[in-house]
């Protein structure tokens, strides 16, 4: 949810402080907000933007080989995206797993 939101921001869907409230109110109900809290994350390889992408191709919401997106207009407020380029969406895991915001 917090990644939904940061690509949301970064695709300029919403605001950047909407997208750290949802992070804040996820670390302080206890779930992990990074894909490095992730129990067995380094482990499983997926410290790395392809082996991610591999991943998400296999993902039930793919179709005709497009990945589809469940990113904010607005907290609360959820849409259907199935226009965004493979390549954003590598270049911002990159970005993340980088530690860069």
């Amino acid at each position: 949810m917090v990644l939904a939101a940061e690509f949301s921001a970064s695709l300029g869907m919403i605001a950047q402080t909407d997208a750290e409230r949802v992070a804040h109110h996820l670390a302080e109900v206890g779930l992990p907000t990074h894909l490095q809290d992730i129990a067995g994350f380094a482990q499983e390889g997926l410290a790395d933007a392809d082996a991610l992408m591999t991943l998400m191709a296999q993902d039930k919401k793919v179709r005709r080989g497009r990945l589809t997106f469940i990113l904010l207009e607005a907290v609360g407020r959820a849409v259907i995206a199935r226009d965004v380029e493979p390549v954003t969406v590598r270049d911002f895991l990159k970005a993340r797993l980088a530690g860069k915001n």
